[in-house]
């Protein structure tokens, strides 16, 4: 006859050795946490990008090397967690020791535990962003300056050279860092300039293949450029901060009218032009009313330029031959309101 089984109790629910293995990896690293002297609080960002930061006790060792094995300094660290399904990733900033650090390196898909490598960042990014919004962001720069040197030229006057790279978190607001684009770094009263290359923005490394959205970690190549003091803020550290067309060099505006002027940059390279659009804005729309344009007296010798009215709202002008002395001064005169828009007619390079 065939045998019967029945149930002596309820089931019992076994483990996979998978499941048995992880549970055992992370009691050991409870008792490592538990019984170590090297715990530190540091503060991290609660998620990517958000620039607000927590505290989280975990371990900090000294950064390998992954190709040669050696120690990579004090400005790289490895954060262990104790929790294994601890959020972080590349890109990621934390805060500890009056720094902020990067994460450059997670090594995610090699270990059961999370232990991403951090980089020292060691200056900072101030640029003017296009609306007149100052921005900045804790960037790491190498420690060596690649082929340093001046490029000396028979028509132009001799142009520092000199490349480095520089690393920072991919948000929102260094997404809006473009190739030319000039930044300051070092003590305020010995400002170093630096340029970033047209085609020296690497900000297109998904985390996720088929994800276009998920870059984290951004790269600027740069080279060495003059610190311009007519344009630059030596004080505060940001390059290019005259450019901006957010505030009214001169004139008024009425009521609660503002004079708008694009593009937003001010800067004619030689022979070259530009045509620039002006209407009033009231709550960020653009409003109907016309302008008379005019060249306000000034320094600027008039064989330097060529300036056109073409319509009520727009005019042009075109860069003959650079003039650094002072600005050419345009007047917007119009029923609700004037304003002066200052134009450099810079060199070539």
């Amino acid at each position: 006859m065939p045998y019967r089984y029945t149930l002596a109790g309820s089931p019992v629910y076994f483990k996979t050795p998978k499941e048995t293995w992880i549970d055992s990896f992370q009691s050991l690293l409870d008792d490592q946490f538990e019984n170590t002297t090297s715990l530190e609080t540091i503060q991290e960002e609660t998620s990517f990008s958000s620039g607000t930061l927590a505290y989280v006790t975990v371990r900090l060792t000294d950064a390998i090397d992954s190709q040669t094995g050696t120690k990579m300094g004090s400005d790289f660290k490895t954060i262990l967690f104790q929790d294994l399904e601890h959020t972080t990733g590349i890109g990621y900033k934390y805060y500890f020791g009056g720094n902020y650090w990067v994460v450059t390196n997670t090594q995610r898909m090699n270990n059961l535990s999370i232990g991403p490598t951090v980089r020292r960042c060691n200056a900072v990014l101030r640029w003017m962003g296009d609306d007149g919004t100052e921005y900045s962001e804790p960037c790491a720069i190498d420690y060596e300056i690649a082929r340093p040197r001046d490029k000396v030229g028979s028509k132009y006057p001799v142009t520092p050279q000199g490349y480095i790279n520089v690393y920072a978190q991919l948000n929102d607001n260094t997404a809006l860092i473009k190739g030319d684009q000039r930044f300051l770094f070092g003590r305020a009263g010995n400002r170093i300039a630096y340029k970033v290359f047209g085609n020296g923005v690497r900000s297109f490394l998904n985390e996720e293949t088929m994800d276009d959205e998920s870059g984290a970690l951004l790269l600027l190549i740069m080279g060495g450029d003059y610190v311009d003091e007519d344009v630059d803020n030596i004080s505060d550290g940001i390059a290019d901060y005259h450019w901006d067309f957010g505030t009214l060099d001169s004139g008024s505006s009425v009521g609660t009218f503002d004079i708008v002027a694009s593009p937003s940059q001010n800067k004619i390279i030689e022979s070259g032009s530009a045509v620039y659009d002006v209407h009033y804005y009231y709550a960020g729309v653009s409003q109907s009313g016309s302008f008379v344009f005019s060249v306000v007296a000034g320094d600027v010798p008039a064989a330097n330029y060529t300036f056109n009215a073409i319509d009520a709202n727009s005019f042009s002008v075109v860069n003959n031959e650079k003039y650094l002395e002072d600005t050419l001064d345009i007047l917007c005169s119009g029923s609700s309101g004037s304003r002066v828009l200052s134009l450099r007619l810079r060199g070539a390079w």
